[in-house]
């Protein structure tokens, strides 16, 4: 009896796998564009929460001024002591001159209040619109981030098995089984020296910047793996399109 050869068995895989397949890429194309937004969002957010935080001193620092501006200004609006005072020495004209750059300061004062403070309220708004923008993109962001978990998991299950007639794809996997091993190392090699009070912020760097090679090193041989394994259903004679 002949024995089952692993290409039939990979082309059956591929076969029975192949709706499914199709499914996901159109999911993933529709909403690849979205994910691109939301990420332009995420990065305007925080953009936007830092020029309001900064606006938020600011303010703070101009109401301490008019407040400080005010009370000068009270004690020559209301002050019959220091009035007097001047009266005495025959300096009223001094004080009614002090008395109105007090107030002319105070006034100053408030209008930049007021000014710093309607920017303020520009920047909410422009905050506001950007975090309705970035939650309507986010819902799309995340069936797109689900696709891809489901064509992860499609792609575990059609080839969680050896491969020898598609090298390309046998390759691919081997190497970014590699990379995955090379980036949890790096990433236990940062968690260590990121909690260790010993550490130096040379070291710190170091390791941040390796992770960050392993990461994407490890990001780039997936999307070979991927489109290698998608080239496998095209060979197979079942396309599910480009994503």
């Amino acid at each position: 009896m002949t024995e089952p050869s692993v290409y039939g068995s990979t082309i059956d895989r591929v076969r029975a796998a192949a709706s499914r397949n199709s499914e996901i890429l159109v999911t993933l194309n529709k909403t690849q564009e979205a994910v691109q937004a939301y990420n332009r969002t995420e990065f305007s957010l925080r953009k936007h929460r830092a020029e309001l935080e900064s606006q938020d001193r600011t303010v703070s620092i101009l109401k301490n001024s008019s407040h400080v501006k005010f009370e000068k200004h009270k004690t020559y609006r209301d002050g019959l002591i220091i009035k007097y005072a001047y009266y005495a020495v025959c300096m009223m004209m001094l004080f009614h001159k002090k008395a109105n750059e007090y107030e002319q300061a105070y006034f100053e004062a408030l209008k930049k209040q007021k000014d710093a403070e309607d920017r303020r309220a520009g920047l909410q708004k422009n905050l506001d619109d950007e975090l309705a923008r970035n939650k309507e993109f986010r819902v799309t962001a995340e069936v797109h981030g689900k696709a891809h978990e489901d064509l992860d998991k499609l792609y575990i299950e059609v080839f969680s098995e050896p491969t020898p007639e598609f090298p390309e794809q046998e390759e691919l996997r081997t190497q970014y089984d590699l990379a995955f091993a090379q980036r949890l190392q790096a990433k236990e090699r940062y968690d260590v020296v990121k909690v260790n009070l010993r550490s130096s912020e040379e070291e710190r760097k170091i390791v941040r910047e390796d992770l960050k090679t392993a990461a994407l090193d490890a990001e780039e041989k997936r999307q070979a793996l991927e489109i290698a394994r998608e080239k496998v259903f095209e060979q197979s004679g079942i396309s599910g399109g480009i994503y």
